[in-house]
């Protein structure tokens, strides 16, 4: 079905990416004039797994193979029809490409800058053996945690009152483990001795006192599980790295851009978006949630139609529209939309759209649209953006009645009543005529477009390639963020 073929489902990143942009060694398959290499592969075969137990790893990543070579035909099918003209699709286009520019400055001047310190990954790898309980008081005044630290010292937290304080926040946690707090709270609560009182110490937004009041050591500390752990143990310190160089980055970018909101204009418009602007909609799976909808953004276009050349906010370089607000709201993908219910959501959506122009800008600045990874990774987004897009334009001249639908539940035995939701057979009976449709004109497609594929070399770059799989792919469900 779709889903399964199109899907686009890429790597949780915050302005991150991955791979090498060379097309070289690895190319495994050519349809038409797109190439597949092995970086693609693995990707698709992990994240968009069509594979099942029973099959060897070999044939495994060959059935992954074939469902990017018919991805590979249809987006070049839908260049055949001209859908890559459509506007909304060149705005969207557009939007990705600026988008892995954006993604190619910060591996530039982010990632590449990450040193790991071997004393650092020591230490967190034995703090990720131990679990911490702990009580704590948090507040926004720094004399008032005092004061409630001395009494920590002496009393379980369950015990204090906090009588007129409306900002105190207190509890206990109990198995807290490595990545479960910020890092400075969590190099407190890794060194401090038990029963000892910690504070106050500066947190975000105010003061925190804590007393570490047990916890537990797991006894399984070697040299063979620390090499077999270092990975993720560095994955986590340079997560953290990163979003402290990025966030100072942004900073010194911004520093002196003048960001100011027009006052009257902003109130007005916050004013729409706040009446047609719903609660996020948040998928059935609760894995992804679209802050602000197409459908949301038609009408606030028609509201805001009359000042679209009024300016919202003004800065060094120039100022922001609202049509040019709302514009760049329309060209990204549902799931990468901020926020934007509130004046503050709207506020913070504001300065992430000026940010990224000036990001874009630097990215520009530096020929980033060049870039060989960065033309790689557009690449891949635009030929699932098009073979969808080409899925659409079929699937929209395929009807169904309601015996072709009695027929597909008595076939799929899918049942309509879900755990959480209710399906629609309709749209399934249609996506199954669909799928029957485009397949039987599959083998003409795969010779018009010449498809050769170098079974050899995915045989030599595979492990065992003759090891049987016994367990059925997880299929996994992860988002980008670019916020």
């Amino acid at each position: 079905m779709r889903n399964l073929l199109f899907t686009s489902l890429s790597v949780l990143l915050l302005l991150a990416g991955c791979g090498k942009g060379e097309e070289g060694k690895d190319v495994l398959a050519r349809v038409g004039n797109r190439a597949i290499d092995m970086k693609e592969l693995n990707r698709s075969y992990t994240l968009r797994p069509e594979w099942k137990r029973g099959q060897t790893e070999l044939q495994a990543y060959l059935t992954q193979l074939d469902r990017l070579i018919t991805q590979k035909i249809y987006a070049q099918e839908a260049e055949n029809v001209h859908l890559d003209a459509d506007s909304l699709l060149q705005a969207h286009f557009q939007f990705l490409k600026q988008k892995e520019m954006i993604k190619g400055l910060y591996r530039k001047e982010v990632r590449e800058k990450v040193r790991l310190d071997s004393t650092e990954v020591r230490r967190l790898y034995e703090w990720s053996k131990r679990k911490i309980d702990f009580e704590y008081i948090f507040t926004r005044d720094s004399v008032r945690c005092a004061r409630y630290a001395n009494e920590l010292a002496g009393h379980a937290v369950r015990s204090m009152t906090f009588a007129g304080d409306s900002s105190a926040r207190f509890g206990r946690r109990e198995g807290t483990k490595v990545g479960d707090e910020p890092p400075e709270l969590e190099r407190l609560l890794y060194t401090s001795p038990l029963q000892a009182v910690q504070g106050p110490v500066r947190m975000q937004g105010g003061y925190v006192a804590l007393k570490v009041t047990g916890g537990g050591q797991e006894k399984f500390l070697s040299e063979n599980d620390f090499i077999l752990q270092r990975q993720k143990v560095e994955s986590l310190i340079t997560g953290r790295q990163t979003d402290s160089v990025s966030e100072a980055y942004v900073v010194f970018l911004m520093q002196d851009k003048n960001l100011r909101l027009n006052a009257p204009v902003f109130w007005n418009v916050a004013d729409h978006f706040y009446r047609r602007v719903k609660e996020a909609h948040v998928d059935q799976m609760k894995i992804q949630s679209v802050n602000v909808t197409s459908d949301e953004l038609r009408l606030l276009d028609d509201d805001l139609g009359p000042l679209g050349d009024a300016v919202v906010a003004t800065h060094r370089g120039g100022y922001l529209t609202v049509r040019q607000l709302m514009d760049a709201l329309s060209t990204m993908p549902g799931s990468l939309r901020p926020r934007v219910r509130t004046p503050e959501n709207l506020k913070a959506a504001i300065g992430m759209i000026v940010r990224n122009q000036y990001l874009l800008k630097e990215a520009e600045r530096q020929g980033l649209e060049r870039d060989s990874e960065v033309l790689y990774e557009y690449g891949l987004q635009r030929d699932e953006t098009l073979a969808l897009a080409y899925y659409d334009y079929r699937r929209k001249d395929v009807q169904v009645t309601p015996d072709d639908v009695e027929l597909f539940k008595k076939q799929s035995r899918i049942s309509e009543e879900q755990v959480f939701f209710k399906l629609n057979m309709t749209t399934l009976a249609r996506d199954a005529r669909t799928d029957s449709i485009l397949a039987g004109d599959l083998p003409h497609l795969k010779t018009q477009y010449v498809v050769t594929v170098d079974t050899a070399r995915v045989r030599s770059l595979l492990k065992t390639p003759d090891a049987v799989l016994n367990e059925n792919p997880l299929r996994m469900f992860v988002r980008e963020i670019f916020q």
